[in-house]
């Protein structure tokens, strides 16, 4: 039963790459842009330009496309409480690499008081 209605959907970087694009896209041509994120019709807009460039992929703006963007805005207020917050003592940020980069102890003491980051990089 729930394998049947479940609509999970494993993204590919290439995928992935292109919604990031498409985002981009979205924010610097304008048209979908609001004050505090995107205006309604944001989905199907994004959908259709994924239908073009991923042919087969079969993504549709909901539920994929919104549950991957508030994936990705969980996972980047994560890293950029790292570098940018209150927690920043002993994090840097590796540009060529683009990653966090603490020592093993710093994770250690980290990784306990915020269990979601658990799942995101281990």
């Amino acid at each position: 039963m729930t394998s049947q209605n479940r609509n999970y959907k494993t993204w590919t970087n290439n995928e992935e790459a292109k919604l990031v694009k498409e985002l981009v896209n979205m924010t610097n041509v304008g048209g979908f842009k609001a004050d505090n994120g995107f205006k309604s019709g944001y989905l199907q807009h994004l959908e259709q330009a994924l239908k073009q460039s991923l042919p087969n992929s079969g993504i549709l703006g909901t539920p994929h496309i919104e549950s991957k963007i508030k994936i990705m805005k969980r996972d980047w207020q994560c890293v950029n409480d790292m570098v940018n917050g209150s927690n920043t003592s002993e994090f840097g940020y590796d540009s060529e690499k683009h990653c966090v980069t603490p020592e093993d102890l710093v994770w250690e003491a980290y990784l306990p008081v915020h269990h979601v980051m658990t799942f995101v990089f281990l």
